[in-house]
């Protein structure tokens, strides 16, 4: 089944259930039913179809939702951009996927006037909260049926660009079905649920919404970040699932309206994007109950490679509880995971390498780029280029990017560590550790640092801080504190832009 056949299962079973609400409105799955209908009808009826490739250019909203379904209705390929990523980025996006329809908001009409001058196959722009409805086939419209195979392109998800410019990760029906049954399997959720959509739906969390589609599940967009208006929609939506970035937590942690409400009612809140700092993990525990999970993923495997189950959250245990705490869980039911050498060899528990994964939900491809994805590949398995290690019962910790290592005086210093221990202290909100030009060592290990709002840390104290648990060679030889760090659209610390700001000026990079 693909997924709209999902969606319609769960429109014939729970009709008058709402799919989605946004403020006033809610939309029952009946009502969406026919929304999509009458978009493909128009697709269609327009001139395009199967394999048409469909850009979506938005902030959480029903209407983009309902166009998402619409146009997998009609066959086409849907190609997401972040709204909050930086507009040249989408529209480089957008060109390179060969979009020829776009569904946008209003709020973002400037930047699809730059995408249509620039992507010279896009003809047909629809404005969701302006054109949608006058644009949509008659109310009655029937769109026909189509049926891909399973290996059919179903999206052209896009790479986040932290290390590089964007690639198209292609995803085809099959992927986007393996991600949802391990989706629901890492979630426990087996019938319809109340899930709050506060991430971009375009990216992530979007995974969360098509596999809660198909439980029959309610899901309530946000548009907005701010902790005091997540906190209150927690209770009062009722909400059972919940995605959320490191970054966003760490705001809610600190939001003076987190003893005001009520949180009893989630099942699951999920986190991911990012590792979370060990310490605001157990607050975050202790606000929000035994519902935390980790989740790990890529666009190149979306849904969860991997995930830290609430019931493993236990590093009051002790022993390994506490190693596995700060890990990212076990590979999910339809993955194989494995920690590999240079030759894409699995190395046995305790050895450090790169995580690799091998499973029908991994991506096709990158677009139009046989390198990049002959590089992805080796012995069969997808290198995600995280370093990591595997326990003796499956577990797996993230050590640090394969390209963050710093190299200094010989030895390999990985930064994620370090981090883990700067957001120890309470002080610290975001950390990042990078290599600096050095002429005796190569490269010098430096902490840059975003404290908390009228938070007070010194540059000697997070230095010991790290020689205490870490040693000398892996503490920062020095420390900068900056108002705030760069980040792209899913909250992700730009280490890439830091790291220029430092090496600008050198002729080499490493």
């Amino acid at each position: 089944m693909q997924l709209i056949d999902f969606f319609d299962r769960s429109a014939a079973l729970n009709p008058n259930t709402i799919f989605v609400k946004q403020g006033a409105v809610t939309r029952t799955y009946a009502e969406s039913y026919c929304a999509t209908h009458r978009i493909a009808a128009a697709l269609l009826r327009d001139g395009f179809g199967p394999s048409t490739r469909v850009g979506i250019y938005m902030p959480n909203d029903w209407r983009g939702l309902e166009a998402m379904f619409g146009l997998w209705r009609a066959g086409c390929v849907m190609v997401p951009v972040n709204a909050r990523n930086a507009a040249e980025q989408n529209a480089q996006i957008l060109r390179d996927s060969k979009v020829e329809v776009i569904f946008y908001h209003s709020s973002f009409a400037l930047e699809i006037e730059h995408v249509q001058s620039i992507c010279v196959g896009l003809r047909l722009a629809i404005c969701v909260d302006r054109d949608l409805d006058n644009w949509m086939a008659d109310t009655d419209a029937k769109a026909p049926y189509f049926s891909p195979t399973p290996d059919d392109l179903w999206a052209l998800y896009s790479t986040s660009g932290t290390t590089g410019k964007s690639k198209g990760v292609r995803h085809t029906h099959l992927s986007n079905l393996i991600a949802s049954m391990d989706m629901l399997h890492a979630l426990q959720v087996h019938g319809a649920v109340n899930h709050l959509v506060v991430a971009p739906m375009t990216h992530f969390a979007g995974s969360f919404l098509f596999a809660l589609t198909i439980t029959g599940s309610t899901h309530v967009l946000l548009d907005r970040t701010e902790p005091e208006i997540i906190l209150a929609a927690i209770e009062d939506e009722q909400a059972q699932i919940i995605f959320l970035p490191p970054t966003i937590i760490y705001r809610l942690l600190a939001s003076p309206a987190l003893k005001n409400h009520d949180y009893s009612s989630l099942h699951r809140l999920a986190y991911g994007a990012a590792p979370m700092a060990p310490q605001k993990l157990r607050e975050a525990i202790k606000n929000f109950g035994p519902v935390m999970t980790n989740f790990f993923g890529q666009a190149e495997g979306i849904g969860p490679i991997c995930f830290l189950s609430p019931e493993d959250h236990r590093p009051e245990a002790g022993g390994v509880w506490e190693d596995r705490f700060t890990s990212i869980g076990k590979p999910s039911m339809l993955r194989q995971v494995a920690v590999v050498d240079e030759d894409g060899t699995p190395q046995p528990p305790g050895m450090l390498g790169e995580v690799a994964m091998r499973s029908w939900g991994v991506m096709e491809g990158y677009e139009n780029n046989p390198k990049a994805t002959k590089e992805a590949f080796k012995n069969g398995w997808y290198l995600t280029g995280d370093i990591g290690v595997v326990d003796s019962c499956g577990y797996v910790t993230l050590v640090d990017r394969k390209k963050d290592v710093i190299i200094s005086g010989g030895f390999n210093i990985y930064p994620a560590q370090v981090e883990q221990e700067l957001l120890s202290h309470p002080e610290v909100q975001e950390a990042a550790v990078i290599g600096v030009p050095d002429p005796d060592w190569g490269e010098a290990v430096k902490a840059v640092i975003e404290l908390r709002k009228g938070g007070v840390a010194g540059e000697s104290d997070l230095i010991a801080l790290c020689k205490k648990r870490l040693g000398s060679i892996n503490a920062p030889k020095s420390v900068e504190f900056w108002e705030e760090l760069p980040r792209n659209a899913t909250g992700k610390v730009l280490k890439r832009q830091i790291r220029e700001f430092y090496w600008k000026n050198m002729t080499r990079k490493i």
